[in-house]
């Protein structure tokens, strides 16, 4: 094993036991263990095969076909804004987000150690900004 494989290594290991790591697994639990979350979830994915069914369908009336793609899609959107209110799912996808985070972090440290050029996180709208030397 090369030096620059052990070191990626023991960052790996340092990862798999961090907060956000932690915070992931517990969140990831709660989220799966929640039945009513899980049956919207499934019921959303089933809505959208058959939505997908429903574009392919040739030779159909196509107002019915139109009628049947709209109620699908009303009822796909009603379970997402259940689905997107969940306190478990919010927390799920808020601990997802802070471990891409996190990576985002890492990678960015190694690049900068690489070529020498921290990544820019400039938006060029100063509203947003903390302070820059432009």
């Amino acid at each position: 094993m090369t030096k620059i494989i052990e070191l990626a290594h023991t960052l790996g290991l340092a990862i798999a036991e961090s907060d956000e790591i932690k915070a992931l697994e517990i969140a990831k639990d709660a989220y799966e263990a929640d039945a009513a979350l899980q049956a919207k979830l499934s019921e959303y994915e089933t809505d959208r095969k058959l939505l997908t069914e429903e574009f392919v369908k040739e030779d159909v009336d196509e107002e019915a076909k139109q009628a049947a793609v709209q109620k699908l899609r009303d009822h796909m959107e009603a379970l997402a804004a259940e689905i997107v209110v969940n306190e478990k799912y919010v927390a799920f996808t808020n601990a997802q987000q802070a471990l891409n985070d996190l990576m985002a972090e890492v990678n960015a440290e190694i690049k900068f150690c690489i070529t020498g050029e921290r990544p820019s996180t400039c938006t060029h709208d100063c509203s947003t900004c903390g302070g820059c030397s432009h």
